[in-house]
């Protein structure tokens, strides 16, 4: 019969075991050379500059889309107000063609008095030329009846009180195209300015980046000091800049 296994001896070289996995067998450590520790805090350091560069470039890459979304939108708002403002602008030149000819016409029936045709277009005149006209009217001479004798210089179009609504409208909204189109250009020039800070943070991936492949302490020290210098720049321009989310 072979001999059962001994229990103490398998338990002893699990202990062993469990010794070397957790160093207790381990010889004590040589005294760290301090340019190595320097070297481990420059390591360390530049994979938290390394980090902060990642995502800052990230977050500067996505504002800088988010701004270009939102000159895309002004832009096209702009241009949508601008169509319907020449819409609105060829309305009012319609009416004010309509106003012209039957005033031409009104002014022809003073010229031939013809009575009847001077009180007929009269009473047809839109709201806003029949302001102007009272108002220009008050300057002429007038005859037996009310009738206007000798017309006044200029015309009821001079008039401030004559006011065609739809080019109101087509200059508001030209005024307001212009708006937009002004927002869309702050929007351009801050998409624009996100973009440079994002070529900025990528020269601290790059100096960092490159500054683990010396071993030279000293020059992995200068490295991570321009790293350094472009991240702080870089954070600075970044969070001075309008965010969207």
């Amino acid at each position: 019969m072979p001999d059962a296994p001994d229990d103490d001896g398998i338990i002893d070289d699990v202990g062993e075991v469990i010794d070397d996995v957790l160093g207790e067998n381990l010889p004590e450590p040589e005294p760290e050379n301090p340019w190595e520790r320097r070297q481990r805090v420059l390591d360390a350091m530049t994979a938290v500059i390394l980090s902060i560069a990642a995502v800052a470039t990230a977050w500067a890459t996505f504002q800088s889309s988010q701004w270009a979304g939102t000159q895309s939108d002004a832009v096209s708002a702009a241009s949508t107000s601008r169509t319907e403002s020449i819409r609105y602008a060829t309305s009012a030149g319609q009416t004010e063609q309509i106003d012209t000819s039957m005033w031409l016409q009104w002014l022809s029936a003073v010229g031939q008095k013809d009575t009847a045709q001077q009180r007929f277009l009269r009473d047809r005149f839109r709201p806003s030329l029949d302001a102007a006209f009272k108002a220009w009217s008050a300057k002429a001479v007038l005859g037996p009846g009310g009738l206007i004798v000798t017309v006044p210089p200029g015309t009821p179009f001079s008039e401030p009180e004559y006011v065609v609504p739809a080019q109101a409208k087509a200059d508001a909204l030209s005024a307001e195209a212009e708006h937009q189109l002004a927002d869309a250009q702050r929007a351009g020039t801050r998409s624009t300015r996100f973009v440079i800070t994002a070529l900025i943070l990528a020269l601290v991936l790059f100096f960092a980046g490159i500054a683990t492949k010396f071993r030279n302490p000293r020059t992995q020290a200068l490295l991570v000091l321009f790293s350094l210098l472009f991240a702080l720049f870089g954070l600075v321009r970044m969070l001075m800049l309008p965010q969207l989310l």
